[in-house]
């Protein structure tokens, strides 16, 4: 206890960073496996003023909320013992959750939740996550249904039992990550904006009972930091935040009107919520479908919401249809019919089975448990389809108009609360502008306006928006081009030339910020090319951000498409990426890609082998990959300004034959990517190779050089490891 401390009063007060004692590229899959995190140790700065804290929470009434003055945020050190090894990382700790069951007294000491946010490293690429009390969310069925969802492609946080000691109270607790930024891009997703329902008004409203306001309490935006990125985000969030009012609204009036509902952001039409609502009800998961449990990510690429799990307080039993019927009626929106194929074929899977093992504690009746809830599951899924009506798929939207908040004001006016309403957000002029509907208007910061959007507050003044215009003005800004089963996305003014008969579709840009996206679908053996008009006028403002209102980064971006033996040729690109390829996947391609503004080929969460690339001139890196796998038979680089490949994100990389011609760096391996390259020829590069770590969600990575003509050096941080063969 007193080398902790001594460590502890160090780390803290000199700022110290991440220490691990082994190099962490040499575990790079282990790192990042619940399996090989064996214990979790928590010691906290002012333990004494900690333990106090936890005092004050033990004595309020079992009947309340836990209030947020006592979720005061403390210093402490994270030690992870591993398998093999072990880290200290600095962090910032408070008690988590809303009711005291998340405080317990164990052998006469409080034991609590906890929300942790390590300030360098991280567990399993989770920088933010709960330390939970498994009974808080029922144990080892949330850990099945996180399981269970991520195979179902939903947006599911990294969930796991295991030992942690704080300050000396050992116990098994649950580690779960929460709504960040790593978590969607753990599941293959692009950062964007994450919504929750509000529960300011919810819990301990001052002179309210808990949930007499709900009808008042519409959405949040939980990542504000995104929004205040630049122009770019804050359309994606406005328009999505304006329909996800409207969706709250709708379902705030059919419940004061003593209806059944359920949210629905986007269009009948689409899926993806009836899928959800059905495999947790299944799961016997209602409690994850309140509105205000409920969390969203908007995908800005596809236009539309999917939901994120979050606290369903599931239990894989038999599914008590009284409650179902009354609380909810029978779901508003049918699954898709391929869904329930999908998910009961899961109850065969030996790959979930190994995965629930791994996520939990050694314990002889976890075999047991697993495969009586997947019967049970079953049952359930059967016993949904079989009471499912099948009804018209009309679009609820269409039913109410959001022009009409009447009963909003008047609800709020009866309940007296102080509350500003906007009707109107203009962002295009450089102060934002705020129309209220008492006729008034606000001139806000953005940063005023993310606080808005995130806290429903200002400067101590309550505000809530409730947007008269819903259509998406991003619809402006592009064109859809259907071709049988094909959507072809392009900018309003993008030629585009589609020859269906020789498998050839040709971009031809109007002006330098054209662009195309290939939405889904099969393109093997297609012929695709972009014409880019070259501009002497490209912008380097650093606020102009590399996304625009689409999420796109590509003047072509392949998105979600299978790409065998297809041939993509690029000139002129002035995008951010010339070619951008996201959770794609295709083998046999053949790339030439010549005269880039930045990036000339970038290829994020997919499965490409390239048989050959060629780029000429890129204004940055000639090749940039992260989160995927990667084979690259033959390539060729000539005038790439910082990196002639990069691969990042815990990418696995595999060269044959590679000629790189002016470059700064030849090859960069990062953020726990394994990077193999046979034969690597350089000519005029400042850096043949380097491997590193550069963001804190991941550790260091390995590069591995069989043959290679290195004229400079390469170079590697103290986590990473380079291995060079004949030189």
């Amino acid at each position: 206890m007193k080398v902790w401390i001594l460590l502890l009063v160090i780390s803290i007060s000199t700022n110290a960073v991440a220490q691990c004692d082994f190099v962490t590229a040499d575990y790079i899959e282990e790192m990042t496996s619940p399996y090989h995190v064996k214990s979790i140790n928590v010691e906290v700065a002012k333990s004494s003023k900690f333990a106090k804290n936890a005092i004050k929470i033990l004595e309020i009434p079992s009947y309340s909320n836990i209030p947020p003055k006592l979720k005061k945020k403390f210093d402490a050190l994270v030690k992870v013992e591993f398998s093999f090894g072990s880290c200290l990382y600095r962090a910032k700790i408070r008690q988590s959750g809303d009711w005291k069951d998340h405080i317990i007294l164990l052998k006469g000491h409080p034991l609590q939740s906890l929300d942790v946010k390590l300030l360098d490293g991280n567990i399993v690429k989770a920088t933010r996550f709960k330390l939970l009390i498994p009974k808080t969310r029922n144990g080892k069925h949330e850990i099945l249904a996180t399981l269970i969802l991520k195979e179902l492609d939903f947006i599911t946080p990294e969930t796991f039992e295991v030992n942690v000691d704080i300050n000396g109270v050992q116990s098994v607790m649950l580690f779960q990550e929460k709504s960040e930024k790593e978590l969607l891009e753990r599941r293959s997703r692009r950062e964007g904006p994450i919504f929750e329902g509000d529960e300011t008004l919810i819990w301990s409203y001052p002179n309210y009972e808990n949930f007499e306001l709900e009808p008042l309490a519409l959405a949040r935006l939980i990542n504000d930091n995104w929004f205040d990125k630049g122009s770019s985000s804050q359309k994606i969030v406005l328009e999505a935040f304006k329909r996800l009012q409207k969706s709250y609204l709708d379902y705030a009036h059919t419940y004061l009107l003593g209806e059944n509902s359920m949210i629905y952001p986007n269009l009948r039409a689409n899926k993806i919520f009836a899928n959800y609502q059905n495999v947790l009800l299944a799961m016997n998961g209602l409690h994850a479908l309140r509105p205000h449990n409920q969390k969203y990510f908007f995908n800005s690429i596809e236009r539309y919401f999917e939901p994120i799990y979050y606290d369903g307080n599931v239990s894989f039993s038999s599914m008590n249809m009284n409650e179902y019927k009354n609380r909810y009626g029978l779901l508003q929106n049918t699954p898709s019919n391929d869904f329930n194929i999908r998910a009961l074929k899961l109850i065969s899977s030996d790959s979930l089975r190994k995965n629930f093992i791994e996520r939990t504690s050694l314990d002889s009746s976890n075999e047991d448990f697993y495969f009586q809830s997947m019967k049970q599951f079953k049952k359930n899924l059967i016993t949904l389809k079989s009471v499912i009506k099948t009804e018209t798929e009309n679009d609820s939207s269409s039913k109410k108009s959001l022009h009409n908040y009447s009963w909003y004001r008047k609800f709020q006016t009866e309940k007296k609360v102080d509350q500003n309403i906007i009707i109107q957000v203009n962002i295009e002029k450089l102060t934002p502008q705020l129309l209220l509907d008492d006729g008034s208007s606000l001139e806000v910061s953005i940063t005023d306006l993310s606080k808005i959007l995130a806290k429903n507050n200002l400067k101590g003044e309550r505000f809530v928006i409730l947007p008269r215009i819903t259509t998406d003005v991003t619809k402006n800004e592009y064109k859809d081009i259907k071709v049988g089963t094909k959507i072809i996305r392009v900018s309003k003014s993008m030629d585009v030339r589609f020859d269906e008969s020789n498998k050839q579709i040709e971009f031809i840009q109007s002006n330098p910020k054209d662009w195309a996206l290939l939405l889904g679908d099969d393109y093997s053996n297609w012929n695709l090319v972009f014409r880019g008009i070259k501009s002497h006028n490209v912008s380097t403002n650093s606020e102009i951000q590399r996304f625009n209102a689409l999420g796109l980064t590509g003047c072509l971006t392949l998105y979600k498409t299978k790409i065998n033996n297809t041939r993509i040729t690029i000139s002129n690109g002035e995008c951010e990426d010339s070619v951008n390829f996201i959770r794609s996947f295709g083998e046999g391609l053949i790339i030439s890609v010549i005269g880039s503004f930045a990036d000339a080929v970038d290829a994020d969460f997919s499965q490409l082998t390239i048989s050959d690339l060629e780029v000429v001139n890129a204004g940055n890196d000639c090749l940039d990959v992260s989160s995927g796998n990667y084979l690259l038979d033959n390539a060729k680089f000539s005038n790439c300004k910082d990196k002639a490949i990069s691969v990042g994100e815990m990418s696995t990389f595999q060269g044959d034959n590679i000629s790189i011609n002016k470059a700064n760096i030849g090859v960069s391996s990062k953020d726990f990517s394994q990077t193999i390259i046979n034969n690597l020829n350089l000519k005029e590069v400042v850096l043949c190779g380097e491997s590193k770590r550069k963001k804190q969600e991941f550790g260091g990575a390995s590069l591995s050089i069989i043959n290679n003509n290195c004229a400079t050096s390469f170079k590697h941080d103290n986590e990473s490891i380079i291995f060079k063969g004949n030189s």
